[in-house]
Formats: C-alpha cells, sequence, structure tokens
C-alpha cells in the first residue's frame, strides 16, 4: 500500500511572488511590440503615402499642361508656307496639325479623353471631354496709334471635347478694341506691327486615388501661354477671310461661340 500524498499548501506569499514573477515577464516581453505599432501607426502612414501620390500628380499635371500651352503657342507662331515675294501664309490645314499635336503630347493625361459628371442641379449622370484649347490671334486695330495702342481678336480655333469651356480672355466679337490679352495685370500683345499667338488651355482635373483627401477635388486647371509669330504673315488672306486659307477644303476648327 503507497503512501498517502500529502496535500500540497500555497501560502500567500507565495501566490504573490508567483504572480509578480509572471507580470515582470509580460512587462520585459516585446514579440507582439512591432505589430501593435504597425497597427497604430498603418493609418498615419497610408494618409501621407496616398497624400503625396496626390501632390505628386497634381503637380505633374500642371506642369504638362503649362507645357502644352507653351508649345502649342510656339508651334502656332511657326506655322506658315513660304514664298517669296510675299509674306508667309497659313492655312486651317496647319493650324489643325498644331492642335493634333498638343492633343498627343497630351496622351499621358487624357487631354484628348473625357470624364463622367452627374449634373449638380439635375442629378443626370453624362460624360464630358476633358479639355479646350483655344488660339487666339491677336493684331493691331487699324489705324494704329502708338500712343494709344489698341488691338483685336482677328480669329480663333479650338480643339478638344470640352465644350462647356468659354474663354476667359474675349472671343473674336468682344475683343475689338482692347491693351491686350490675358490675366489682369499679366497681359500680352504684339510687337508694333506684329502679331500674337495666344493660347487659353482648360483642363478638367480629378483626383488619382480619393477625391478630396488631399483637399484636392475635381476642378478646373487653367493654363496660359502667348507667343509672337517670328516672320512676317500674310494677314489679309484670301477675300472674305480672317487671313487663314483653305486651299484644301477642311473643316475648320471653329469655337462654338463662332
Amino acid at each position: 500500500m503507497g503512501l498517502p500524498s500529502k496535500p500540497i499548501v500555497r501560502r500567500p506569499e507565495m501566490a504573490l511572488k508567483q504572480l509578480s514573477l509572471t507580470l515582470g515577464r509580460l512587462k520585459r516581453n516585446q514579440s507582439g511590440l512591432a505589430m501593435v505599432e504597425l497597427a497604430v501607426s498603418l493609418p498615419f502612414f497610408l494618409g501621407l503615402t496616398i497624400g503625396g501620390v496626390e501632390i505628386a500628380n497634381y503637380a505633374s499635371v500642371v506642369m504638362q499642361l503649362n507645357q502644352i500651352a507653351l508649345h502649342t503657342a510656339d508651334s502656332a507662331a511657326r506655322i506658315g508656307a513660304n514664298a517669296l515675294t510675299s509674306n508667309k501664309t497659313i492655312s486651317e490645314v496647319q493650324i489643325k496639325d498644331v492642335f493634333e499635336g498638343s492633343l498627343r503630347e497630351g496622351d499621358r493625361i487624357a487631354v484628348g479623353g473625357s470624364h463622367s459628371f452627374v449634373d449638380p442641379v439635375t442629378g443626370v449622370p453624362s460624360i464630358r471631354g476633358n479639355t479646350r484649347i483655344i488660339l487666339s490671334s491677336l493684331e493691331e486695330v487699324s489705324p494704329f496709334d502708338i500712343s494709344a495702342p489698341r488691338y483685336r481678336i482677328r480669329w480663333q480655333r479650338c480643339t478638344g471635347t470640352a465644350n462647356f469651356y468659354a474663354s476667359h480672355y474675349g472671343t473674336k466679337a468682344t475683343s475689338t478694341n482692347v491693351t491686350g490679352i490675358g490675366p489682369v495685370g499679366r497681359q500680352a500683345s504684339p510687337p508694333s506691327g506684329g502679331v500674337l499667338m495666344f493660347v487659353e488651355l482648360q483642363y478638367y482635373f480629378r483626383p488619382l486615388i480619393v477625391n478630396g483627401f488631399t483637399r484636392l477635388t475635381d476642378h478646373t486647371i487653367s493654363q496660359v501661354a502667348s507667343m509672337v509669330v517670328r516672320e512676317k504673315r500674310d494677314l489679309v488672306g484670301p477675300a472674305g477671310s480672317d487671313g487663314i486659307y483653305n486651299v484644301e477644303a477642311v473643316t475648320p476648327a471653329s469655337c462654338p461661340w463662332g
């Protein structure tokens, strides 16, 4: 017969000592520290990442639009057919070629593309174009008074499917006697006897990831650029025209307002 086992008696001080040891081990245990830190910092990290991507994308889009406007104005100032005994002539085909190059340059940011839109009043969804590029020829008002120079928009041509955009700086009908063209305080005008090519580009911007996350929401980005025509240009053109030839009989890239 075996001897009866002695009952284990735990003294209160021993139980407290054991509890203290256990709590000490837990206090020194860092096995889950990285997981806790990740869980706490992840929302802030994601916010900084998304915000950084959105701001970088916005800056890139603005820079590309600025370059497109500048290149359009520069190309429009250079076009024309040379003639030995007369001034350089421009045509509707050449203007459309300039616009084609502008739209192709903006392929990466969908300058020639479209976006979905919901009318805030009616709630009706639709598809609208992203961009409107307006090219204006600013010339002197005849007879020209050097002491009080005045200019007019002789002709305008447009491209892009964003028909809801209108010019901020005048049209052929409204700018018949102006001191210049462009934003207030930064207006441009041609030199004496010259012509100025002025470009206004309006682009509907949408955030890349989250609308409004970094205070960037759907809005219009506007860019302007101007270039002086380098060579003497035929400003008269064929009878009844604004100085633009159309021997090829193509459809002009006219603006919606005429």
